[in-house]
């Protein structure tokens, strides 16, 4: 078999390289997209693929046995060579994949749906793609909604290829001051004049100190991060001015994070590189400040993100796997007991296919708003999968649980108008009550509402089951 080569082959996979996201373990940022493909297209397939040179490798991969396989026989070959999306409705009746051991083999792969995932110069890396054992024609509302998968998944690539960036830029500006120590004792005298013009205009902070750690030079870019001009700084201990507890020992071999004081009071992430340098009659040493609030910034919001819903800004899953255990301890703790509700929308899916994702992504935010008014500051809200919905409420008596459940189900059915439709939908819900004493793990607890959850809907609907 053979397969086609994009014509920008060499910069795809020089870009493909440089993010450095090849042979890496899986990340739930990647794999909450497979699922969510999965279930939303009702494919037993969804993988998220990086194509090499002669292979395509999975970063997330739903369904498959295999971690990667050959470039001659994936599919994904040829919407990385078009850089447009490709839709295989029967493989059997197409002459590119006929012939295909993916095809060919029992329960082979008939239906195929690749979205290109591209970096930020337009270079395809790879593609979200989904699968089938069986025919299937992909509906508009479905072929939309993997194209908003996709998008996700390119901004998380280009997000790391930013940060990537960051990094590169950031490492080459440290080689670069590197090499410049090691060359400043021996030319301190005659370049002195260069040097300072290097220092002041630096990005990060700089100054000079003294054996007794007084400031000896101070340049703009420090002035502008703490707050003291260079007249006002120089002679001061380093430990009045930004560093109370002094240069940390450690930043003479490593860069060190630490928080530094501003002028106003203010605390300023730093990271610190500090340099010794001695002659037969002088003592010095220079210290780098490199201003790390951005990047923590950035930490901290991807973070959040791995922890939160994107359609409806709720905690997701992961969230609730890491919190729910310790809502666990803290009731065998108080000994007071702890309620898990487990909420599955009844019509969902009729409202999904009459009106379109569009119209059913917003009836899910609307829901998540209700939810969140419905409970109390210290319970916890989390979308689950999909329509499902998981609440662990805190401290609660048994007795109050299925009134408030019931009121949760009246709040749900309040109708909603989106546009011109008007949607009625309700809610069953399953309620797992969680005792002090009880030998019983997280997981398991989930599982028995879940349980409960089924029998509300095999009950009629619109109810609550308590286990």
């Amino acid at each position: 078999m053979s397969y086609p080569i994009p014509r920008d082959e060499k910069a795809r996979l020089a870009a493909l390289y440089e993010l450095a996201l090849l042979d890496t373990p899986n990340e739930p940022v990647f794999d909450r997209i497979t699922r969510l493909a999965a279930k939303l297209l009702g494919v037993p397939v969804a993988t998220v693929s990086l194509v090499d040179a002669e292979r395509q490798w999975f970063k997330s991969c739903l369904g498959l046995d295999v971690q990667q396989m050959s470039r001659e026989v994936a599919f994904c070959a040829y919407p990385v060579a078009s850089s447009e999306p490709l839709v295989v409705e029967n493989a059997c009746n197409d002459w590119r994949f006929a012939q295909n051991p993916l095809v060919t083999q029992p329960q082979g792969i008939r239906f195929y749906a690749g979205i290109p995932l591209k970096n930020s110069h337009g270079l395809v890396l790879g593609t979200l793609c989904v699968a089938d054992t069986r025919p299937r024609v992909l509906s508009t509302a479905d072929f939309k909604a993997l194209l908003d998968l996709a998008d996700i998944v390119t901004d998380e690539i280009q997000l790391r290829e930013r940060v990537t960036c960051e990094q590169k830029e950031k490492e080459a500006s440290q080689r670069a001051l590197s090499k410049l120590h090691h060359s400043l004792e021996a030319q301190i005298e005659q370049r002195t004049h260069e040097l300072r013009l290097v220092i002041e205009t630096a990005y990060d902070g700089y100054a000079s100190l003294d054996a007794q750690n007084r400031v000896l030079d101070w340049n703009l870019a420090a002035s502008t991060m703490f707050g003291w001009t260079r007249d006002e700084a120089v002679g001061k201990p380093v430990s009045t001015l930004m560093l109370p507890e002094g240069v940390p020992a450690a930043a003479e071999s490593a860069p060190v994070t630490t928080q530094a004081t501003r002028r106003d009071g203010g605390v300023l992430p730093v990271e610190i590189r500090c340099k010794s340098l001695a002659l037969p009659n002088r003592q010095w040493r220079s210290l780098f400040l490199h201003d790390i609030s951005e990047r923590q910034q950035l930490e901290r919001i991807r973070d959040q993100q791995a922890r939160e819903d994107v359609l409806t800004k709720l905690a997701n899953r992961r969230a609730l796997d890491e919190r729910l255990p310790e809502a666990m301890a803290r009731a065998r703790r108080l000994q007071k007991s702890l309620a898990v509700l487990f909420m599955d929308l009844d019509g969902f899916k009729r409202v999904n296919d009459t009106y379109g994702h569009g119209v059913g992504d917003e009836l899910l935010r609307e829901v998540a708003k209700r939810l969140s008014a419905s409970a109390r500051e210290t319970d916890l809200v989390t979308r689950w999968a999909g329509d499902e919905f998981v609440l662990v409420l805190e401290g609660i008596e048994p007795v109050s649980v299925t009134p408030l459940a019931e009121k949760i189900i009246r709040n749900v059915e309040q109708p909603l108008v989106v546009g011109q439709a008007t949607l009625a939908i309700s809610t069953s819900i399953g309620v797992a009550m969680y005792m002090p004493n009880a030998p019983e793990t997280a997981q398991e607890l989930i599982k028995r509402a879940d349980v409960a959850m089924y029998e509300a809907k095999r009950a009629g609907k619109a109810q609550v089951r308590v286990i």
